[in-house]
């Protein structure tokens, strides 16, 4: 592992555990088995920390979501499952996100953001070749509803996520959420 993995990973822990604004970067340099100033030699400093983990969480959606499909429905099953996969996967991270998004600087929660919208928007064009009836901020809604849903699981009990299957539950939750019928993974 390198060394700004390493201090990433150490710092996610951290911050999950503790809060970004409980941990300084001494604390992050102890973990990683340097010192807190030498963290200056791979990042700026723990806000740039902060909004590494945030573009690599982001990088990894994209990576599970992969292409965009032709099928509407199949890109709307793969998002789906994807957003689910990510959520069991990346939990601590997504709770730093919901607790701490506030602490990244102007610039990287722009990019974020513009990121974010562009996933939402592959939602939104595969649904709205699903439900063209529907107005794109209606579908724009309902894209965040089903992704909340999923991601919701930041909020569950441990015990909760030792559920065998749980990224097919998910799957079939959210395929459900929007009234299609599921289709089997197996």
């Amino acid at each position: 592992m390198t060394r700004d993995r390493q201090i990433l990973r150490v710092a996610e822990r951290l911050f999950f555990e503790r809060s970004y604004g409980a941990v300084g970067v001494d604390a992050i340099g102890a973990e990683a088995g340097i010192t807190g100033p030498a963290i200056y030699s791979h990042f700026r400093g723990k806000a740039d920390i902060l909004a590494a983990l945030f573009d690599e969480a982001m990088d990894r959606m994209l990576v599970l979501a992969g292409p965009v499909r032709d099928d509407p429905r199949a890109e709307i099953e793969q998002l789906i499952r994807a957003s689910a996969e990510f959520a069991l996967e990346k939990r601590e991270l997504l709770t730093i996100y919901l607790r701490e998004d506030r602490a990244l600087d102007d610039e990287a929660r722009r990019r974020f953001r513009r990121r974010q919208r562009a996933y939402v928007e592959r939602w939104v064009d595969a649904l709205r070749q699903l439900e063209a009836g529907r107005s794109r901020q209606e579908l724009m809604s309902v894209a965040h509803a089903v992704i909340g849903l999923l991601m919701s699981v930041t909020q569950w009990p441990r015990d909760a996520l030792r559920t065998e299957g749980l990224v097919d539950l998910l799957a079939n939750l959210g395929t459900s959420a929007l009234g299609l019928n599921v289709r089997s993974h197996a």
